[in-house]
């Protein structure tokens, strides 16, 4: 299958009509850039076979915006050495039509028919899926899918088992296959498909064999735990009788009284220690508190003097705090008289400064008025010439789009008219003076130059009447086609009240220019009026309203004598100054108050306290206190003497006994004597309980039941050892005949393989690549740098997988030629994850497979295919 020539229009990125054509038998590559319509093209190729022309989901199809045009696409393409050509259009007007050798059908014939050539199928409902699209969708590589090549083998492996051959087909459904399902099945049925384990009779039986193996266990045990009683029980009695006679825990009693009665002696040495303890804390706190009474005394006896040295010293203070007040009465009330001179001054100065500056606000406010009356004049007259260019703009619009239609419809009436010269008989006239000739009712003198397209009847007076009938296979189609295009451009220079195309183009161009007339004006008011002229009249009115304000203000100032009212600054300087004199001043009275009230509150504290103290040594109850206290502190320390005497004797005799040693003995006694109570109560519990239990179990006769278990699981491991030797049988048929399979399979895919092979070997040299019962490729090996290295097609990278995808699709195409089936390759950017030296092997491969098929590439990368051998297309 050779592509010829490709239209579209309305189809996606593509609203005006796109024609393609020069297609060559082998490379042909397209290269734009991003967004150019590259994958549409392949899109519609794959949309004109894929989709029903009656398909009602492929609006998608249609341009960005357009809900009413019909997507169409024509095929020129050869089929089997014969010519075909195929239009489909979809949605709006929907047809189909393909004609084959001269052989015309249309509609879902058509499509059906080319499904069955071309090897795919249509949905029963909806739109295509790739599961619909067999061996096109399968050499036709979309965007972004090179890399995955499974799915779309899967999808075209009926067509491809066809080229194989029928061996492949009767390998499938062969009585070795019969067979080799029937061991399967049977072999299925003891072991798991996967993993081999036993599942089934084989499953139950080993599973019974387990519970049989447990039960068993558990019998041996249960016998075994019976001998062991009786002889416990045996050991237990002797125990209990040894015991019985012995009684060791009277002796242990015996031993944790004299133990408890040791302890408690200890316990009350040590309860004494602790009184005698807590009585020396006691009388040794006495002993400080006579001593700080007595201290106490004797400091206030040193007092007297200190007291009467300090009266003297703050009564010399106050003197000379007393003088330092009189001296600042006086400079504060001068101070205070110059201040208050100086403030009037600042306010007759203020008075002064004030009136001159209204009168320099009324100067301004009226200045701004002036230069507000003379804007909103400018803006006003901007404002009526922005009305007049913008209604002048709208009088000359033409409505958008109107111009492009027109112009594209003036181009077509063009197109019709030359195609119409170029196949219409042209008829030259060279007359001589007189000679009257009438061509086709009208009359013809002197030079002229006619062309016909249709029976034209020349008329020459006296010779006779020639009929011109013109021969052109189209021009009745051209003729129509060129007065449609000229009455719809008659009907659109009507609408838009224009003689011609260049009326209309000079119409907009002044719409234009009127346009930037009216935003430079309105640029202008803006500047003029940025709020608008509402805005800037308020703005003249305000200022009006605050000037007669101004004024008003300025009338009600009585004027002053400048030569009288010192400056402003020079005023606010003095009063400044002055109060500055009165703060200090002010401030040095406040301080000299201050000290002398300080002075005089220390001297009468002085006072008192000399006074308190000459009071209280001459109270004569204090000297009895002392002689008091002094007796009581002697009286105190000998009586510490004597309680710490006590104390160390106490102390001396706890260092010979060890108290928590004592409570251990009890505890140790006391635990051993409980200990052989509960253990010989405890040893008669266990005896009764095991006599129990021993004649129980000698009930049971469980060494029969023990034989009889053993009998059940040794017919059952027989049973378990004739399955696994049954389905270890089946395993190693299963495997044999698998392998007998595999080995003819291998053989029929050889074509298959050899193709594989042919352009591995160009791509990586000494590879090799299995070729899977689904016929995609399998495991790949190839040299490396520590040998050969082994993987799956899915674990090399995505740029591998992407080139072994293309190279594995050009196999299946050699594969498909060799069976007369039809065969075209579209890779849509297949290679976008290559390298640069991979991309140089794959540009080898490419070229040696355009010697069998036709192959279109498209691509944004057109610097990375110039030595492909083929000169790089653009989108028209």
């Amino acid at each position: 299958m050779k592509l010829q020539r490709l239209r579209i229009e309305n189809f996606k990125l593509f609203r005006a009509p796109l024609e393609i054509t020069g297609f060559t038998d082998g490379l042909n590559l397209f290269a734009a850039p991003n967004e150019s319509g590259k994958s549409t093209i392949a899109e519609a190729i794959r949309a004109a076979f894929f989709e029903r022309h009656r398909s009602n989901v492929v609006e998608h199809l249609r341009p960005w915006g357009e809900s009413s045009v019909t997507p169409t696409v024509e095929l020129d393409f050869e089929l089997d050495g014969k010519p075909c050509k195929l239009t489909k259009a979809f949605l709006g007007k929907k047809r189909c039509e393909l004609v084959i050798d001269g052989k015309a059908m249309d509609g879902a014939v058509a499509e059906d028919h080319l499904a069955a050539l071309l090897g795919f199928r249509f949905p029963s409902k909806g739109a295509s899926a790739p599961e619909h699209m067999g061996i096109p969708g399968l050499l036709w590589i979309k965007q972004g899918t090179s890399h995955d090549i499974s799915n779309a083998v899967g999808f075209a492996s009926d067509h491809l088992r066809n080229a194989l051959g029928e061996s492949l087909g009767e390998l499938a459904s062969s009585q070795g296959d019969a067979v080799l399902k029937a061991v399967e099945t049977e072999r299925n049925e003891l072991l798991t498909p996967a993993s081999g384990a036993p599942k089934g009779v084989f499953a139950e039986a080993i599973k019974l064999r387990g519970e049989l193996e447990g039960e068993l266990a558990r019998l041996h045990a249960d016998i075994e735990a019976y001998r062991s009683g009786v002889d416990r029980l045996s050991g237990l009695r002797r125990e209990h009788q040894r015991d019985d006679a012995a009684r060791p825990w009277v002796a242990l009693r015996e031993q944790l009284a004299l133990a408890q009665q040791r302890l408690n002696d200890g316990k009350g040495l040590a309860e004494r220690k602790a009184a005698q303890d807590a009585a020396l804390k006691q009388v040794a706190a006495q002993v400080a508190s006579w001593r700080t009474q007595l201290q106490a005394m004797e400091r206030e006896e040193a007092t007297v003097a200190q007291r009467e040295k300090n009266l003297e010293a703050v009564r010399l203070g106050l003197e000379k705090a007393l003088i330092e007040l009189q001296a600042w009465e006086p400079r504060h009330a001068a101070a205070a008289q110059a201040d208050a001179g100086a403030r009037n001054s600042l306010r007759l100065a203020r008075q002064a400064a004030s009136r001159v500056a209204q009168q320099e606000a009324v100067e301004s406010l009226a200045e701004q008025l002036a230069a507000l009356a003379r804007s909103l004049d400018k803006a006003k007259g901007e404002q009526d010439k922005v009305t007049r260019l913008q209604a002048d703009a709208q009088a000359l619009a033409v409505p958008d789009g109107d111009l492009k239609r027109l112009q594209r419809t003036a181009d077509m009436l063009r197109t019709a008219q030359a195609r119409l010269d170029a196949v219409s008989t042209a008829l030259a006239f060279e007359l001589q003076p007189g000679a009257r000739v009438r061509v086709g009712g009208a009359e013809v003198a002197g030079s002229a130059r006619q062309t016909v397209i249709a029976r034209t009847e020349i008329d020459i007076d006296g010779v006779g009447r020639i009929t011109v009938l013109p021969g052109g296979a189209d021009l009745e189609s051209l003729g129509v086609e060129r007065d449609r295009a000229r009455d719809a451009l008659a009907s659109q220079l009507q609408a838009l009240r224009a003689d011609n195309v260049a009326a209309v183009e000079e119409r907009t161009r002044l719409h234009a220019l009127r346009k930037a007339e009216a935003g430079a004006a309105e640029a202008v008011l803006s500047a003029l009026a940025p709020k608008g002229l509402g805005a800037l009249s308020a703005d003249v009115a305000l200022r009006e309203a605050r000037l007669a304000e101004a004024k008003a203000v300025l009338l009600t100032m009585a004027p002053a004598d400048a030569t009288a009212v010192p400056s402003a600054a020079q005023a606010e300087a003095e009063e400044g100054a002055a109060r500055a004199a009165l703060e200090a001043a002010s401030s040095a009275l406040n301080d000299a108050k201050v000290q002398a009230g300080n002075a005089r509150e220390q001297v009468k504290a002085a006072e008192d306290e000399l006074a308190a103290v000459r009071a209280t040594l001459a109270d004569p109850m204090r000297a009895g206190r002392k002689r008091e206290a002094s007796e009581a502190l002697t009286d105190a320390l000998a009586q510490q003497s004597a309680i710490e005497q006590k104390a160390g004797d106490l102390a001396l005799q706890l260092q010979t006994v060890n108290l928590p040693v004592l409570a251990q003995d009890v505890e140790r006694l006391e635990r051993s004597a409980r200990q052989a109570e509960s253990a010989h109560s405890q040893r008669a519990n266990e005896i009764t309980r095991l006599e129990v239990e021993l004649e129980t179990k000698g009930a049971l006769g469980q060494e029969e039941i023990a034989s009889e278990k053993q009998r059940e699981l040794d017919h059952v491991a027989r049973r378990c050892a004739e399955l696994d030797r049954h389905a270890k049988a089946l395993d190693h048929l299963l495997k044999l005949l698998r392998e007998k399979r595999s080995a003819l399979a291998r053989r029929l895919r050889a074509p298959l393989q050899k193709h594989l092979d042919h352009y591995l070997q160009i791509l990586f040299p000494g590879a090799q690549v299995e070729v899977g019962d689904d016929l995609s490729p399998g495991r790949i090996t190839r040299p490396g740098l520590r040998g050969a290295q082994s993987g799956a097609f899915e674990e090399l990278s995505v740029g591998a997988r992407e080139q072994m995808g293309v190279v594995a699709r050009l196999a299946y195409a050699d594969l498909l030629k060799e069976a007369n089936k039809p065969t075209l390759l579209i890779l849509d950017d297949a290679l976008v994850h290559t390298d640069e030296e991979r991309l140089g092997q794959m540009k080898r491969v490419l070229y040696d497979a355009a010697t069998r098929h036709q192959i279109l590439i498209l691509s944004c990368h057109p610097q990375a295919w110039r030595d492909l051998g083929v000169v790089a297309r653009s989108i028209p």
